[in-house]
């Protein structure tokens, strides 16, 4: 009887052995399943987000630039593409096949003897403005120019050297100026409206100036000695304003202050930096400081769903928290090297080496995904833009090349 019982049991035992075995690899079966489809769905996202960046078309449309100082890029309107060349050729062209519109040269209004005129030395530029195209130079020019035709509107001689690309508000275009001078310019007819001083010249600082930006009816304006502040862009009259440098190291004979990045703002916070300080996020309002990090910066960046990417003064790649400043990811690829501001697209980081490489990143934890090398390049990118799915490239040899990405 007592092995009837025990035999009994030990079947009773086996059955439920078998079951859970059988239930543990239905489980199993059932998550390694959906573990796949999750796979392969990620998987498919990362290759529809993959880019194969390829050459649509190529055209040498301005002629060799010398490598002088130099803000000039492209700029985009209506899929015309408009862009400038330092002795001031200006050109039109059809974003889709290269094909010139209409093209200009300015210098031929100047002094010539012969076949040579004297340059009009554009440095900074073009931005558009309903059916106006408006460029900077180092003569210290404001130029407004038909983008229908090219036909010179009119210019106007501002305080001095025109070193990043004005900005308009409202009928207002405002000038950032050589040696800490903002001014206000009546974008219709160039007329002065306001000039302001930003502060005290620096003993050193770069060549350049600070890109203002635009909030509202206020300027936000970045300065060769460190301050930043905000004025009514009607009028020019002080907001508030904030000196963001540190305290002069006197063991070095070099202290360069330059805010030379456009400050950004986001959700009600401005983003600035500087060359020998620190990165900023202010109050909109009032100047205050919500945060401030150790990256020294001196080239433009951009802010996309809540992530900073900008490159530091050796040119590592950060991916920065807008709330708090902290370091996502670092990309030391690109140090020492020569590049144009970052490039949002797609979950993507597109960079762009001045030497002729294009990489793209993902954009979550800054990995090289893919990079080509265009071929048989012997020039140096100036400026990129990214139109829709194209990316333009404009190089100082006066080569425009246009990828489908």
């Amino acid at each position: 009887m007592k092995l009837q019982k025990l035999i009994l049991i030990f079947f009773i035992f086996c059955s439920f052995m078998f079951t859970g075995c059988s239930n543990y690899n239905s489980y199993y079966s059932s998550n390694h399943n959906k573990l796949l489809k999750k796979y392969k769905t990620t998987l498919k996202i990362l290759n529809k987000n993959e880019l194969n960046p390829q050459l649509i078309w190529f055209s040498k449309v301005i002629k060799k630039s010398n490598n002088n100082f130099s803000k000039l890029h492209v700029a985009y309107k209506n899929n015309l593409l408009y862009i400038a060349h330092k002795d001031g050729i200006v050109k039109c062209i059809n974003i889709n096949n290269g094909n010139v519109i209409w093209d200009i040269n300015l210098a031929k209004k100047n002094f010539c003897m012969f076949s040579y005129c004297l340059p009009e030395e554009l440095s900074s530029g073009p931005i558009i403005s309903n059916n106006s195209l408006y460029l900077g130079s180092e003569k210290g020019k404001i130029i407004a120019l038909n983008i229908k035709n090219g036909n010179k509107i009119w210019e106007t001689f501002v305080f001095s050297e025109v070193l990043s690309d004005p900005v308009i508000s409202k009928n207002i275009l405002i000038v950032h100026n050589n040696n800490n001078i903002l001014q206000g310019l009546n974008k219709n007819n160039g007329h002065i409206l306001w000039t302001v001083n930003l502060g005290p010249l620096e003993s050193y600082s770069f060549r350049g100036t600070s890109k203002p930006t635009i909030f509202f009816d206020n300027v936000i304006t970045g300065s060769d000695n460190g301050i930043i502040s905000s004025r009514i862009s009607n009028n020019g009259s002080l907001v508030w304003q904030k000196d963001l440098t540190k305290i002069p190291n006197l063991l070095h004979l070099l202290n360069f202050n330059d805010i030379d990045a456009q400050p950004i703002i986001s959700n009600g916070i401005i983003y600035v930096g500087s060359y020998n300080g620190d990165f900023y996020a202010l109050d909109l309002s009032n100047g205050d400081i919500f945060w401030k990090k150790s990256y020294q910066i001196s080239s433009d960046f951009i802010i996309n769903k809540n992530k900073i990417y900008l490159f530091n003064i050796k040119n590592k790649l950060l991916s920065l928290d807008t709330n708090k400043g902290d370091i996502i990811w670092s990309q030391n690829k690109f140090i020492n090297k020569e590049t144009t501001t970052p490039i949002y697209y797609k979950n993507n980081i597109i960079i762009v080496e001045k030497c002729g490489k294009i990489y793209w990143l993902n954009s979550y934890n800054g990995n090289i995904i893919g990079n080509i090398l265009i071929k048989n390049f012997n020039d140096k990118i100036q400026s990129s833009l990214l139109v829709n799915n194209k990316l333009i490239l404009q190089t100082y040899n006066g080569n425009i090349y246009a990828f489908k990405l």
